[in-house]
């Protein structure tokens, strides 16, 4: 076997950045009403974002907005960015800031709209700066799923490209390009 594969490199998690065209892209809707769910302080942005697509300005060529996400190596979605931010380089630059600040983020967990449903929320402060992908059983499965995000993203490669949907739905992974 190749020495590459037992790498640390090979063995180490990664940032991966998403756009999406518009307020209306499903995936979009999907990820805000999820974080609804953990975030709820959040929501009322999300709604004035939806109501008024003007206010984020026009279509940039490689998307609208910029989410970045931490994945393990098994491509498995561990965690994701609470902000949608305004543009790829934008999400890039956060990523990489949040990262160089990973031992300062706390795990909350957070009760989900049924009782076996619970999720987490990395913060800085006051400050959201990521939340789980997905719901846990319990409380304490849900916390232990935060902490270990938290490890993955201490060490994780950032990804220079960005993923870019099209009107048909598919995707592709594009440089990130300045806004």
């Amino acid at each position: 076997m190749s020495d590459q594969l037992f790498s640390t490199r090979a063995r180490r998690g990664r940032v991966i950045f998403d756009t999406f065209r518009s307020v209306r892209d499903p995936r979009l809707s999907a990820w805000l009403l999820f974080r609804s769910y953990l975030l709820p302080e959040l929501a009322a942005s999300q709604l004035a974002l939806m109501e008024n697509p003007t206010a984020a300005g026009a279509l940039a060529p490689i998307g609208v907005f910029g989410v970045w996400r931490l994945l393990a190596t098994n491509n498995r979605e561990l965690a994701r960015c609470a902000t949608v931010f305004a543009s790829p380089s934008v999400a890039v630059d956060a990523a990489r800031v949040e990262q160089s600040r990973a031992d300062q983020l706390q795990v909350s967990t957070v009760r989900g709209p049924v009782a076996t449903k619970h999720a987490w929320v990395l913060r800085r402060g006051d400050r959201p700066i990521a939340t789980a992908a997905r719901w846990y059983e319990s409380a304490g499965e849900a916390s232990a799923a935060g902490r270990a995000a938290v490890a993955v993203f201490r060490s994780a490669d950032v990804v220079e490209g960005v993923s870019i949907g099209s009107a048909s739905g598919r995707r592709s992974r594009v440089s990130a390009q300045p806004a």
